[in-house]
């Protein structure tokens, strides 16, 4: 059996509930006009996971919203992958800057 990446495994949620949890997220944020805090409190989850599971949704869905085509899943939001900002997207993005110049 090999080993999944990430020091917790068992705190993974699969791709399915990650995506219906945020699309009720963004439905109560965007659509209701419920803040982070409301949203988790009637989901009854930490307003950290509306606020992740929120941007992961949109940016799943970015590129479609450019006119491009679906890519892979972006990083999610405030993690080690994603530290901060909008994750970079080959579909939207392009490609991949080179690694010329770049100090260690």
């Amino acid at each position: 059996m090999t080993k999944k990446a990430g020091p917790y495994p068992r705190l993974r949620v699969p791709l399915p509930v990650k995506a219906t949890e945020g699309l009720a997220v963004v439905d109560l944020v965007l659509g209701h006009g419920l803040s982070f805090r409301q949203a988790a409190g009637q989901l009854g989850m930490s307003t950290s996971t509306a606020w992740r599971r929120h941007w992961f949704v949109l940016d799943w869905l970015t590129p479609e919203r450019h006119g491009r085509p679906p890519g892979p899943l972006p990083p999610q939001r405030g993690t080690r992958a994603c530290p901060r900002g909008r994750p970079w997207m080959p579909t939207l993005d392009g490609p991949p800057p080179p690694n010329e110049g770049v100090r260690r």
